[in-house]
């Protein structure tokens, strides 16, 4: 009965891992002619592993040299448990403690000890060896866990081994299969008769026969030809399984170890991750700011900068110390696919060695932009480092966002539709809870720190206008959109989104709205107009220019030379009787008064046909000049046009 588990080996070179995994399985899993020859292992071999309840579950084995362990990390981040090989005949050491604390910062929470070769020690070397692993398991991820001894010539031990393995593996639910799939490759390969072959282990979701899928971070598409758990051919595969996927439509020389394959549109590439990074105990130095380091997530390995999102007090200067965790950036050379949620490892980039490692908070996220962005970045990584559940991971996305549409919420989400739906449900029940403030015909999302940041700017530029144009009943939403743009902090909520924004701070009484010519405008709920006589003044003196001029328009600019005023005094005033619906401005930048549109009209009505040639010669302007008014008295709803005609309206 195959069952979505898999256990992973770990320990030091020459300890016994892969011929104990042969001693249990049958497989050798060096299957490389450079391993038999060398007699070491190189690549992560698999295996099924049949226990003794008729369960069948996976089983990895890693390499031991120090020169591999980013192929040990990689086949370490896909385990459920783990099996640290110890050699009785040796006892514990460097890479036995440097693997198991991958396990520890991989999360790995469940195990058992292999002490190997048990018939080449007698009772006293193993009764030390016992002691030394129960010594150096005290305090990590497998504190107290079974110790067993075996021999992988004689079979001694074994069975009880498959007991303690088949007892972890009854204890431990089943994956959450919930979450797009998502499959770091760790193989990939060539067969004759099928193409292009990966393999790996499936993290989360599900995948099917004919599905098509992503190939990321390349970027490039595929879709499931056939699927294989340990050489078994099955329609479909759930997060926890070993598998092998026959792809169609991409070739081999494409693809490479630390690329993933990707629900449909569920993931992107990133280069920067918000991550908790912990600091192992036992590291030579602290992590500090803009340090240099390998990154291992899934099965990538590249190299990264790590940004410290805490920059108070000491830490600025001595970094993160070893033993003690905290909020990072951590932007990586190369394009890289991560899931929130996921288990990454850093190692030092010169010499290699782990130095810490911790869990990637928001896979998608934007580089911090000053102390502020940062000291936000913080508290977001934080609070989700020790709450992490999907809901809460997306108010998280909100709140790093800012403000975010339902689609790209759902696209940040790394979800399936239907779990992104159920807890999109959850946040919008509960979104006081969480910070966040739904708005939109569309449904956006804006975090409440957000909405307050718009509020204040949205309020700052009214009270700016207002003092600058007291006389004008409020500022053009199209106008304060723009201008919102422009902010530092507000520039996310664009168009559409500030529309509704500004809604929704009228609602509350915070801004008031007013229709200005078909418009509307916005103005602060405290705003008092006031109209300066000198402009009134100039008001009245432009409607004397404009009605002096008749149906000959004049355009604005020649009203400065006009009036002897300067020409931002005149834009002034006229904005004012613009909004007083005593003038207008058509074609741009043509002067036109109430009294020579009513005037216009009176002409109108004792036409008979209403044509641009009828009313060029009815009022003794050029055509241009007629056809200009006329199409603003089309816009006003004033006339209609019917062909070449036009038709006042009732």
């Amino acid at each position: 009965m195959e069952y979505p588990f898999i256990f992973g080996t770990a320990g030091h070179i020459d300890h016994g891992k892969t011929a104990l995994v042969r001693a249990m399985t049958g497989i050798d899993c060096d299957r490389l002619e450079e391993e038999k020859r060398r007699g070491i292992t190189i690549e992560l071999g698999f295996a099924p592993l049949h226990l003794p309840g008729g369960k069948t579950v996976s089983i990895i084995d890693v390499p031991g040299h120090e020169r591999f362990i980013r192929q040990m990390a990689a086949g370490a981040a896909g385990v459920d448990a783990a099996m640290l090989v110890i050699a009785a005949t040796e006892g514990v050491m460097p890479q036995t403690r440097e693997h198991l604390d991958i396990l520890n910062i991989l999360g790995v929470r469940f195990g058992l000890v292999a002490l190997t070769k048990k018939d080449l020690t007698d009772e006293e070397t193993l009764e030390l060896a016992i002691a030394e692993a129960a010594d150096l398991t005290r305090g990590t991820c497998l504190d107290g866990a079974p110790i067993v001894a075996v021999s992988a010539i004689s079979g001694e031990g074994i069975p009880r081994l498959l007991e303690e393995m088949e007892k972890i593996v009854n204890k431990i639910p089943p994956r959450e299969r919930r979450g797009a799939f998502f499959f770091p490759i760790d193989r990939v390969f060539s067969k004759k008769g099928f193409g292009t072959v990966v393999t790996g282990t499936a993290y989360q979701g599900s995948v099917s026969e004919g599905d098509e899928v992503d190939i990321m971070p390349l970027g490039a598409a595929g879709r499931i030809r056939s699927l294989q758990t340990h050489g078994t051919k099955v329609p479909s595969v759930t997060a926890g399984q070993r598998v092998a996927v026959n792809l169609s439509a991409v070739s081999q020389d494409r693809l490479k170890r630390g690329d993933a394959l990707c629900a449909k549109g569920a993931f992107i590439a990133t280069r920067c991750i918000d991550a908790w990074l912990l600091v192992l105990p036992s590291a030579s130095e602290p992590v500090t700011h803009w340090q240099r380091v390998r990154l291992h997530a899934g099965t990538a390995d590249v190299v990264a900068r790590i940004a410290l999102l805490r920059m108070d007090g000491g830490e600025k200067k001595s970094g993160i110390l070893p033993g003690n965790g905290g909020p990072v950036q951590i932007l990586t050379e190369s394009p890289i696919t991560a899931v929130a949620g996921q288990r990454f490892v850093i190692r030092f980039y010169s010499p290699l060695v782990t130095i810490g490692g911790g869990r990637v908070i928001l896979a998608n996220a934007e580089p911090a932009r000053g102390k502020a962005d940062r000291e936000a970045k913080a508290r977001i990584t934080e609070g989700l480092a020790f709450d992490f559940t999907p809901v809460s991971l997306l108010a998280a996305i909100v709140h790093d966002r800012g403000v975010v549409s339902v689609s790209g919420l759902c696209e940040l989400s790394q979800m399936d539709r239907d779990a992104f739906n159920g807890c999109l449900d959850v946040l919008s029940h509960e979104s006081d809870k969480y910070g966040i403030l739904e708005f939109g015909a569309s449904r956006n999302f804006i975090a409440a720190e957000a909405f307050e940041q718009a509020v204040r700017s949205a309020l700052r530029l009214l009270h700016e206008f207002h003092s600058k144009y007291p006389e004008l009943a409020g500022m053009d939403v199209e106008k304060l959109s723009v201008s919102m743009d422009s902010v530092h902090g507000a520039g996310r909520i664009k168009g559409m989104n500030f529309k509704d924004l500004a809604g929704i701070m009228a609602a509350r009484n915070i801004i008031s709205p007013v229709v200005v010519q078909g418009k509307t405008c916005y103005r602060a709920a405290d705003f008092n107009r006031s109209v300066d006589k000198r402009l009134l003044d100039l008001a009245e003196r432009i409607k004397q220019e404009a009605a002096s001029a008749g149906f000959n328009l004049l355009k604005l600019q020649e009203l400065e030379g006009r009036l002897g005023c300067p020409f931002q005094d005149i834009k002034r005033a006229a904005a004012y009787l613009r909004e007083q619906e005593e003038l207008w401005m058509i074609d741009r930048e043509l002067v036109f008064s109430r009294e020579i549109r009513d005037k216009l009209l009176k002409t109108l009505s004792s036409m008979e046909d209403i044509t641009v040639a009828a009313l060029r010669d009815a009022i003794g302007v050029n055509r241009k000049l007629s056809l200009a008014m006329l199409d603003f008295l089309d816009l006003q709803g004033l006339t209609q046009r019917a062909g070449d005609k036009r038709l006042l309206s009732k």
